[in-house]
């Protein structure tokens, strides 16, 4: 079930249709992307709000990117491992 909700982002209000279930997780991300932005603001006084927005971005992608390079190197251990177990089960079972 889909619901409007109001985040306040960066001082600006916005609506979003968000599922339920998920508006929890939504909040705490605009949390935490407000908390983001206060701390770069007193490190970055003289730099304007899109630039301090752009390092979150970056910051954000990057650490997505490596979240799923490791689960991607994750999967693929787990899959040549079942595959070993499959191997062994099936020696296993034609003896």
């Amino acid at each position: 079930m889909k619901q409007r909700i109001t985040l306040k982002i960066a001082g600006k209000e916005t609506q979003h249709l968000v599922d339920a279930e998920r508006e929890e997780v939504i909040r705490a991300a605009a949390d935490r992307i407000n908390q983001e932005i206060d701390a770069l603001r007193f490190d970055f006084r003289n730099h304007e709000l899109s630039e301090v927005l752009s390092m979150i971005l970056l910051s954000e992608e990057t650490k997505l990117l490596e979240l799923e390079a490791r689960t991607n190197k994750e999967t693929d251990m787990t899959l040549r491992r079942l595959e070993q177990l499959d191997e062994h089960l099936g020696e296993y079972l034609s003896r």
